[in-house]
């Protein structure tokens, strides 16, 4: 029987070995723009270092720790497939570091070590953040909305991992909460809620990954769960995309920007109250690029009255990254120039608005901190498209 450390370096060799290391995805990698590493910041030298590490039968833990320390970084935003895809050999240059964070597991070197506690809270608690389930099922509680059970509820709210935790998301979860009611949809909560594991996925822990899968469809299965809205795009794309397509079969899953945008169709949401703002939407990697969704979100955007949207100059399939996806919110990488966010207000600031617009909870974290970072916090603020809604509509 295949081990799984085979198993893994056969499947690396078989990506990697498609790259004939053209460069063309380092301008395009958020990671080579904050460090200019043309070996641990950019698609080809990365998964070129893997390459080589598999080929050659690494198994020195220096060696290895040193690989560790280049694959870790990587946002997963994988602008760097789309620009492979369109001038090269298109590799799945993300699988590849994915399964190189895997093998580095196997082989005890992995992960990053401000890393490992998020996947022991993972194990231990069901959330990445250490979160005990008596203080997150109070949280829940707190948000007033029903638990799920039953042919009761049409439509299941998945809060994530991040609201209960921080108080920024947190709001982004109660005005979601506030929407669903005031448009009356029947829907319900998981005051038991466990992570849907896109953490531990990206950080290379398919086991704990595949526990929690496991867990989270169960769950559903036995509620008779048939319409998912997620608060995260990680959320969406990990139920969507990482989920077996026969054990969700008969669910429909949206992000909730989606499901604003079927509201606003169906005459049900109306946001009336004006919010006279020049804005920019920044586009989430989970969102955009892995599953194609610009146009909801600025739908529901331009029906708020007196919004004025303005594109970032890097915007929709060309958007720079926040920094944190990957697993790099559990994780602080010193070597960068600068931080990804901290860029990122800064080019708001080219196009002259007062609002950057999210609609992800690790974008929101990421930009409130660059605004911070960049001291701008007068002229400056980052919104998230449900609180704008809801401010909207209330």
């Amino acid at each position: 029987m295949e081990q799984p450390k085979e198993r893994l370096r056969k499947d690396i060799l078989s990506i990697v070995g498609l790259c004939n290391n053209c460069r063309f995805c380092l301008s395009s990698c958020p990671l080579f723009e904050i460090t200019k590493d043309n070996v641990a910041g950019g698609g080809s030298g990365i998964i070129q270092s893997l390459y080589w590490a598999v080929k050659w039968g690494e198994t020195d833990k220096q060696t290895l720790a040193e690989l560790r320390d280049i694959l870790y970084p990587c946002t997963t935003c994988k602008n760097c497939e789309l620009v492979c895809r369109r001038l090269s050999t298109g590799v799945k240059l993300i699988d590849a570091i994915e399964k190189g964070r895997q093998l580095l597991i196997e082989e005890m070197v992995g992960p990053m070590p401000g890393q490992k506690a998020a996947l022991e809270f993972s194990q231990r608690y069901g959330n990445p953040y250490g979160m005990l389930p008596v203080e997150r099922q109070d949280w829940m509680k707190s948000l007033g909305a029903p638990s799920f059970s039953g042919n009761e509820f049409e439509t299941l709210f998945y809060v994530g991992c991040t609201a209960p935790h921080n108080p920024l998301v947190g709001k982004i979860a109660k005005s979601i909460v506030q929407l669903l009611k005031e448009t009356q949809v029947r829907f319900g909560i998981l005051e038991d809620e466990v992570c849907c594991g896109c953490p531990s996925l990206r950080m290379g822990e398919e086991l704990l990954f595949e526990d929690l899968r496991q867990k989270n469809l169960d769950q559903f299965k036995s509620l008779g769960v048939k319409h998912i809205i997620t608060l995260s795009p990680h959320c969406f794309d990990t139920f969507m995309n990482e989920y077996p397509k026969e054990a969700t079969e008969g669910i429909k899953i949206q992000h909730y920007s989606q499901f604003l945008a079927d509201l606003i169709d169906q005459g049900k949401l109306v946001p009336k109250n004006k919010i006279e703002k020049k804005v920019t939407y920044h586009d989430s990697c989970y969102l955009g690029r892995r599953n194609d969704i610009y146009d909801v979100p600025r739908k529901v955007l331009n029906s708020i009255p007196g919004v004025k949207l303005v594109e970032f100059r890097r915007c929709r399939e060309n958007g720079l990254c926040c920094g944190g996806g990957g697993g790099r919110m559990w994780s602080d990488f010193k070597a960068e120039q600068d931080r990804l966010a901290n860029i990122r207000v800064r080019e708001a600031l080219e196009v002259g608005v007062e609002i950057i617009v999210t609609a992800c909870p690790f974008c929101l974290i990421n930009i409130e901190d660059g605004i911070k970072s960049v001291n701008v916090e007068d002229s400056l603020k980052v919104r998230d498209l449900a609180e704008l809604v809801a401010e909207a509509v209330d």
